[in-house]
């Protein structure tokens, strides 16, 4: 239980921080800034997936 709470606040964190980075990026990218956000939970996925050993596999 403990372990699926905590993935689902590090999901919550990443997403969050995917919306940051998006509403940053918007006034200068206009829609395109939705890539940028991709870009962070694509890397925030692969980070998590190179720490736990899971290939293939993200948050």
């Amino acid at each position: 239980m403990r372990e699926a709470m905590t993935t689902a606040l590090d999901v919550a964190g990443l997403l969050l921080v995917a919306a940051g980075a998006g509403a940053a990026a918007f006034p200068v990218m206009e829609w395109a800034a939705l890539a940028v956000s991709g870009a962070v939970v694509l890397a925030g996925s692969w980070l998590a997936s190179r720490q736990t050993g899971r290939k293939g596999r993200g948050v």
